[in-house]
């Protein structure tokens, strides 16, 4: 028997082991997630088409070398009407036939160049600010992608930590429950209290299953950034520092999101980009000039025979070689008001991007500010509910005292055991928001980057085993 025991010892040892070893951090889960979220591949993806923009709109100022060749074998056969003479000084006509053979080569190279493109110019321009505006977007998505991994993270130990609290507060009220139906069955309270306790424990049931679902699609959230699941992971250490944001002036990190933050250079450069737009559109109405310079070859060879002038046969051969410079101006006249109107949407569409470009500045300042309060509110509820679990267990231990001497009924007892668990949930929800709220106000900041979740790394520790005492 003891051999057993100890053989069972040594495979529950060995199973919690693995677990701690499968165990996963939030590093972990982030490098993950940067080679497998999908919304970060699809922005890596139109990063890279996006800054093609600059190179395809450069490409109308840059020479323009263009190579052509053929062959052809040709031939044609003609019918005609002619007239003959003779040496009396008579004339007739003779219907002759003329077949042709050719063979022709052509080669030909020409090089053109826009020496006064303006349109071209400012549509340059525009791809410039496009290829910005791709940089600043890719940055915002790796940005974001730190705030939801560590948000899916986090909500995992949340929903952990508040599973654990509720099936300690089940167990309590299971005990609870048995306690009185002692009591009863012995005479010593009514049945009321009984009803009592079971309604407590039949709550406390529903409740942990509740959270169970809480806990199941926390994990699924997560699950969606790696493509795996993560069944354990490391748990936030109770010394986990909750301190004030640094700087604590407010405006000091608006500042810092003013001149950071990545969203908002989107949409400027989208302002920015739309301007330059506008000014092509605008330069349109002026003249164009191309350079060309063009060299061509071409080598014909090939026979004619005459019918039925005595099977005559001439040598249509021929040899060309053509070097041409070539100055061309164009200008618009009219259009059918297509320049015009395009002028005036483009315009149009840069004002609505630069408003846009406003409002998003707006968003920010009041997201800072509002994130910032957020910090600081989250450092004041954290250690107001890290000292309510200290009163709550206090009134509780006396609450017990005094139904053991008859001076508080069961109710009391009830009440005082559910304050004392919602406090503890309650204290455990206040740190994470803690967390997550420091990250999304580096994020309005721009500051946000993966030294962050090193930094969040270091405070995680292994998850403590499963052991009978915790499930008693």
């Amino acid at each position: 028997m003891i051999a057993k025991r100890h053989l069972l010892s040594i495979s529950m040892t060995a199973l919690l082991s693995s677990h701690l070893v499968q165990a996963d951090t939030l590093l972990d889960i982030y490098e993950l997630a940067v080679k497998n979220d999908p919304q970060l591949q699809a922005a890596e993806a139109t990063y890279r088409a996006n800054i093609e923009t600059k190179n395809l709109s450069r490409a109308a100022l840059l020479p323009q070398v263009t190579a052509q060749a053929y062959y052809q074998d040709a031939e044609s056969d003609t019918e005609r009407e002619g007239i003959t003479s003779s040496t009396v000084g008579g004339s007739s006509t003779i219907q002759q036939n003329i077949n042709t053979d050719t063979e022709s080569e052509n080669y030909s190279v020409s090089l053109s160049q826009a020496l006064f493109d303006l349109p071209a110019w400012f549509n340059f321009q525009a791809g410039k600010k496009i290829s910005e505006q791709a940089e600043a977007q890719l940055a915002y998505e790796q940005q974001q992608l730190i705030v939801r991994t560590a948000e899916a993270y986090f909500n995992v130990l949340r929903g952990r930590e508040n599973l654990d609290a509720s099936k300690a507060e089940e167990r309590a009220a299971k005990r609870q429950l048995e306690q009185t139906q002692q009591r009863f069955d012995v005479g010593l309270i009514a049945i009321t209290d009984v009803h009592e306790a079971r309604a407590v424990f039949d709550s406390t049931v529903a409740q942990r299953y509740g959270f169970e679902g809480t806990l199941a699609i926390a994990r699924e959230n997560l699950s969606s950034l790696t493509g795996q699941d993560h069944n354990n992971l490391w748990s936030l250490k109770t010394d986990f520092p909750i301190t004030m944001p640094e700087p604590a002036n407010r405006a000091e990190w608006v500042d810092f999101a003013l001149a950071n933050n990545k969203l908002l250079q989107v949409t400027n450069a989208g302002a920015s980009s739309a301007y330059e737009t506008a000014q092509s559109k605008k330069m349109e109405h002026l003249p164009k000039v191309v350079g060309s310079f063009t060299t061509s070859k071409d080598d014909v060879d090939g026979t004619s025979r005459y019918m039925p002038t005595n099977n005559f046969a001439t040598q249509p051969d021929s040899y060309t070689e053509n070097d041409a410079i070539r100055i061309t101006l164009t200008m618009p006249l009219f259009a059918g008001g297509a320049i015009s109107a395009g002028r005036r949407q483009a315009y149009e569409q840069y004002n609505a991007a630069n408003y846009n470009a406003q409002a998003t500045q707006r968003q920010i300042i009041t997201s800072t500010r509002a994130q910032h309060i957020a910090v600081y509110t989250d450092v004041q509820t954290v250690n107001a509910r890290k000292q309510n679990i200290i009163s709550t267990r206090s009134a509780l231990d006396a609450t017990e005292a005094g139904y053991e001497v008859g001076t508080r009924n069961i109710v009391d007892v009830l009440d005082a055991q559910r304050r004392l668990y919602g406090a503890m949930r309650d204290y455990t929800n206040a740190r994470y928001d803690y967390v997550i709220d420091v990250l999304k106000l580096k994020l309005n900041a721009g500051t946000l980057s993966p030294a962050d979740i090193i930094a969040l790394n270091k405070w995680l520790q292994l998850p403590e085993p499963v052991t009978l005492k915790n499930k008693s």
